[in-house]
């Protein structure tokens, strides 16, 4: 090698047995090292192939992309010539062009990734609008999520209009040991997207989850809420059992799934209300006439029941004394008790004004009177406030009835009628039977 000859590359010979036989100023300057240092170290020692190049990985005779091995930013790329005696390397400085190459690769993977998380999206979105349940729609959130993210699990947790909340897709690593409302907490009030790696982000955030993840095997991490406008609706969490860093795609990706969801959860939730608004009575909550009357059309002629029509005694006068909201309240406390009277697999449901009707599955008058005296009983005595007079009616359809829906609750309305006429704070039947209360 003619050590005279400046040149703007490096040269490097190795020996048979691959050391360094020697190096030229350039490359020394370049690898940081003196020329003497360099003698005696292996190729390895301070260069190591860039494997995610296009260009080969040492094999002929290049050329090839080689990084510092001290620093993996800096970059030259190597060319070889075998000889009796060893190799002969060229190198050329291609730091900036390993730059390049990079910030392109990382481009095209990016933009893979965002075609992909793109399609993914629009999948889901096709995937939700489908879901007519709630429990469905979490099930496509925690399925779509662990392929969003290659994890091992997903979890979706969901407020419900009762206060409660709960697992309702996916699974739970920790089986219960960590409070899921914790959980939910930490990126629910504040709405944010946490993506945590490794145990002391976790520790920081909710103490005692990392050693909680750790026995269950558990590396990372990444929790949204799902909201819309105002409305909370519980949250997803993604679980890793291996080591997992997150990009810059990660959180946003996330947030957009959680938002097609809770957008999904809030029309569900609207369909429902206005399907029980369509159902039932909205001072009493009960099963409106138009419910009563297509149950009980399923009902009749099919097995045999009892109506009892419920016409509470000088309503009027109350509503008309102390006003409308008063008399509201006094209805909704009416339905409780009803409900609070009849057996579990009895209907109530507000007819109108101030009556209710009851459909009871039985074939026998004697209980069906005795379910009607323990709603008078109800309702004049019990410890929620002062006690109400009512008239009762009772008809009764047999197995095989041909009488409609309509002609059984008309002629328990007759029955009512004649209750009320002897008095009220009574039950009559069909038949002309009647019986009240004593005490009254």
């Amino acid at each position: 090698m003619n050590e005279g000859v400046a040149l703007p590359a490096g040269v490097v010979h190795l020996e048979a047995s691959g050391v360094i036989a020697s190096a030229n100023d350039w490359f020394a300057e370049w690898i940081r090292r003196s020329r003497n240092e360099l003698v005696g170290l292996s190729l390895d020692d301070v260069l190591t192939y860039a494997h995610d190049d296009f260009f080969p990985d040492g094999r002929g005779p290049g050329p090839w992309m080689m990084l510092d091995r001290r620093d993996a930013g800096r970059a030259v790329i190597v060319s070889r010539e075998h000889s009796r005696e060893g190799q002969t390397l060229l190198l050329l400085e291609a730091s900036a062009r390993w730059r390049a190459l990079r910030d392109l690769r990382r481009d095209h993977d990016l933009a893979d990734r965002t075609s992909a998380r793109l399609q993914l999206l629009m999948d889901s979105s096709i995937a939700f609008s489908t879901a007519m349940r709630e429990d469905r729609l979490a099930t496509i959130l925690a399925d779509t999520a662990e392929r969003a993210y290659g994890a091992q699990h997903a979890a979706v947790y969901l407020h419900h209009p009762d206060g409660r909340t709960t697992l309702v897709a996916g699974h739970d690593p920790f089986n219960g040991e960590i409070d899921s409302e914790s959980l939910i907490a930490l990126v629910s009030a504040p709405r944010r997207t946490l993506a945590l790696s490794g145990p002391n982000e976790v520790e920081r955030l909710h103490p005692g989850l990392a050693p909680a993840m750790q026995a269950a095997g558990v590396h990372a991490l990444i929790a949204t809420p799902l909201h819309h406008e105002e409305m909370d609706f519980g949250a997803f969490i993604a679980w890793f059992r291996h080591n997992r860093t997150f990009d810059h795609e990660a959180a946003p990706l996330a947030e957009a799934l959680a938002g097609q969801a809770a957008q999904a959860l809030a029309t569900l939730r609207l369909q429902t209300r206005l399907a029980f608004a369509a159902t039932h009575d909205d001072v009493t909550g009960l099963p409106n006439r138009r419910h009563l009357e297509d149950q009980l059309r399923a009902i009749v002629g099919r097995a045999a029941c009892a109506v009892l029509f419920v016409d509470l005694d000088r309503f009027k006068e109350v509503n008309d004394r102390l006003g409308h909201h008063a008399g509201d309240r006094m209805l909704r406390e009416a339905g409780n008790r009803l409900l609070a009277a009849v057996r579990t697999q009895d209907l109530v449901a507000r007819y109108g004004g101030d009556e209710f009707v009851v459909v009871c599955p039985t074939e026998d008058v004697a209980d069906a009177h005795a379910i009607a005296r323990r709603v008078l009983a109800r309702l004049r005595n019990d410890a929620s406030g002062p006690g109400f007079g009512a008239s009762i009616g009772i008809a009764m359809a047999p197995a095989g009835s041909l009488l409609t829906a309509e002609q059984l609750i008309r002629t328990a309305d007759m029955a009512m009628y004649r209750a009320k006429e002897a008095g009220g704070d009574r039950v009559a039947d069909e038949t002309g039977a009647s019986s009240a209360l004593p005490g009254r």
